[in-house]
């Protein structure tokens, strides 16, 4: 299935098409309200689409995260994928596109609050987001990806209100 499956940035034509994928992949509309406000607040940093066959069959935004004097990173999340195409490998896909443009760009470090079993396939660990301050801090699922060395290293991390921390 994944021969056909095409790669490429998020237009706002997509907009539409993309709400109704994250509410039936999410079995609810918090998280598509989520992608809305990011785009809103100008948060959004990059939003990858999956097709297969002309239809978006997947979605995952990126967006900025400031740490307080320091320089920013990067956030991953929410990711959609369609239901009727789950475990076919189209996230992970999605998430190593998304994060080699990231890396291209020379973003220093990419967050995610996630499954503690999927983002380490990804090379995302909690022990890479020691040392950042967030509300969900210390927990398995705060995990951090370093694209980079250099800074940040530490600091208290500010998530655009979209999320509502």
């Amino acid at each position: 299935m994944k021969h056909n499956l095409h790669l490429r940035e998020a237009t706002p034509d997509d907009r539409a098409d993309i709400r109704d994928l994250i509410t039936r992949a999410f079995g609810q509309e918090d998280e598509a309200q989520i992608v809305d406000k990011l785009e809103e607040e100008g948060a959004s940093y990059l939003q990858v689409v999956a097709e297969l066959d002309g239809r978006i069959v997947g979605h995952l935004t990126f967006y900025l995260v400031g740490v307080l004097g320091r320089l920013g990173a990067i956030g991953l999340g929410p990711m959609s994928v369609d239901p009727w195409v789950q475990r076919e490998g189209i996230g992970l896909t999605m998430a190593r596109y998304g994060l080699d443009v990231c890396k291209r760009a020379n973003v220093p470090i990419v967050f995610v609050l996630g499954h503690p079993e999927y983002y380490p396939k990804l090379g995302f660990s909690s022990e890479a987001a020691d040392g950042f301050e967030s509300p969900w801090s210390g927990q398995p699922a705060f995990m951090a990806l370093r694209m980079r060395h250099g800074p940040p290293m530490s600091g208290k991390l500010v998530f655009p209100k979209a999320f509502g921390v």
